[in-house]
């Protein structure tokens, strides 16, 4: 597929003749998954603090009498270069004055969109608007809510217990996984619009997961394809009786494939733009290469504010002569919104007993730290505990049979993710009584601040997990990370028949309180300190 960007840049000539006021003075509010306003001026100190009067959107084609300004927007246009000598500055003047502040013309980083008037659009709009550029047949859900960065290569299944690393092929079935690449594919197939980003083989393995990429209703745009003879991943599962896995080994060596080898520089940004939620695991860190790419996904995802899930998803098979596996990952895990882990990995990564992580969700909550929005602590058979904003709780799993567990985890986080966004979107649409006649519509929350509001309400968040286990329990009864995940209608019957049975237990008194998002966060302490 191509890495060209989607939209052309425009020029700094194109940005003097804009009907609206010139970049430095346009931060417009943020539309949804569009840059925020801080990106409006780069890293200029008056752009990132200015705060537009009210006339910041009147009609420079037809602008008022310079004397009808109020003395304090007046003398912000003159100081801007807006108004010369008691005047409306020329085009040219305009033009001048933009190449005064960046001599060097706007970074290419700065405006992947194509125009640094992003805050008149979002983002998504211009994934699929002509009118600007866009391609509507490129993304058959919409522009997508959420990118899913990292691996994509094909589960070789043991097709029995009996069958061990080294045997011949016949005994080995092939299935396309990669758990970012498995949440990207759940997401879609629940109907939550979603995006692969990653690197392929150019051979005929990387070729059926493209097939299977159009097949899940993804976008191919920022799936890159490997040039320098890099073969896509092949990973050997063993699996015991009860359908448990057990990644074995690969198909040549560690370092070489073409995941290890994503170059940022390639993909088009844009993607990143249209979404609010961002997932990754932390395979890709064992290699330099990847783990560059991947420390650029996390800053970018700081950048944009977006709500970042982390799916640990250790595997030491990956690790193989790399012994900073628990350094490099905790590193990654810095700024991480929502961390899903198994019991054991929180065991390896913060020394805390599983049990005690279990029975206690939040003392890893407390771990993580204040950016850290809530936690997802899963143990198959043995259910999930999580700890988010003031309260969380443990539930127990659902039984069903199980034939294979290979991409349970990451339907699960799939899962999580779609019903948040629903229960999100829900509590941002009702009316709320401010004490009047009448009821309101909710004042507009960005992504973080929404998601933490609406899970204040207990019922709301253990209904996101209770529905991410049936996702993750549905996966399980089929053969198949991908091929195996559920229809929304399937997950939702699952939840109705069955979510009744779960026992949900609250979590302890906690010892601690996590800040409000809305004060800064170094007022974040521990209760007692």
């Amino acid at each position: 597929s191509s890495t060209a960007p989607l939209h052309p840049r425009r020029s700094l000539a194109s940005l003097a003749l804009s009907p609206r006021l010139p970049p430095q003075l346009s931060p417009a509010p943020r539309a949804r998954g569009s840059a925020s306003p801080r990106m409006q001026g780069g890293s200029t100190d008056f752009l990132s603090s200015y705060k537009p009067p009210k006339e910041q959107f009147l009609d420079f084609e037809n602008p008022p009498p310079v004397e009808d300004l109020t003395d304090d927007t007046r003398m912000l246009y003159e100081d801007t270069g807006v108004i010369v000598d008691g005047r409306w500055a020329t085009k040219e003047e305009m033009q001048a004055t933009v190449s005064e502040w960046l001599p060097g013309g706007w970074p290419d980083s700065a405006w992947p969109l194509g125009s640094p008037d992003v805050g008149h659009i979002g983002g998504g709009e211009r994934l699929v608007d002509e009118s600007v550029g866009g391609d509507p047949s490129l993304f058959p859900l919409g522009p997508p809510e959420v990118v899913c960065y990292g691996e994509a290569l094909l589960d070789l299944i043991a097709d029995s217990p009996a069958v061990k690393m080294g045997d011949p092929a016949d005994k080995w079935t092939a299935f396309p996984g990669g758990a970012p690449i498995n949440v990207a594919a759940a997401l879609a197939k629940l109907g939550t619009p979603s995006a692969f980003i990653g690197s392929l083989g150019a051979d005929a393995d990387g070729d059926r997961l493209m097939e299977v990429i159009k097949k899940a209703k993804l976008p191919s745009v920022c799936v890159e394809r490997d040039a320098e003879g890099r073969k896509t991943r092949n990973v050997f599962v063993t699996r015991d009786i009860e359908g448990d896995r057990e990644f074995a080994g690969f198909s040549g060596p560690n370092d070489g494939f073409a995941d290890c080898a994503t170059d940022m520089e390639k993909m088009d940004g844009t993607l990143f733009y249209s979404a609010n939620w961002c997932v990754t695991g932390t395979l890709g860190l064992a290699f330099p290469s990847s783990r560059v790419a991947m420390m650029e996904v996390r800053e970018q995802c700081r950048f944009l504010d977006m709500i970042r899930v982390t799916d640990v998803n250790y595997r030491p098979v990956f690790w193989e002569g790399n012994k900073n596996a628990k350094e490099e990952i905790l590193k990654f895990l810095g700024g991480t919104s929502i961390l899903k882990a198994t019991a054991d990995e929180v065991e390896f990564l913060f020394g805390i007993d599983r049990n005690l992580a279990l029975e206690q969700p939040y003392q890893v909550l407390k771990t993580m730290g204040p950016e850290c929005l809530g936690v997802l602590i899963t143990d198959g058979p043995g259910g999930v505990a999580y700890s988010f904003g003031s309260h969380g709780g443990r539930m127990d799993a659902f039984t069903i049979p199980v034939v294979d567990s290979t991409g349970a985890g990451d339907a699960f986080t799939a899962g999580f993710i779609h019903q948040s966004i629903a229960l999100m979107d829900e509590f941002q649409e009702e009316e709320v009584d401010l004490g009047e006649d009448d009821t309101f519509p909710r004042a507009h929350m960005p992504v973080k601040e929404r998601l933490v509001e609406c899970f204040k309400d207990k019922e709301r968040l253990a209904d996101a997990v209770v529905f991410a286990s049936a996702v993750g329990a549905a996966t399980c009864m089929e053969e198949g990370a991908i091929d195996a995940q559920p229809t929304l209608r399937f997950a939702e019957r699952m939840v109705d028949t069955y979510g009744d049975e779960l026992t949900v237990l609250e979590e302890g008194k906690r010892d601690f309180e996590l800040p409000d998002l809305k004060k800064q966060w170094w007022d974040w302490r521990y209760s007692g300190q």
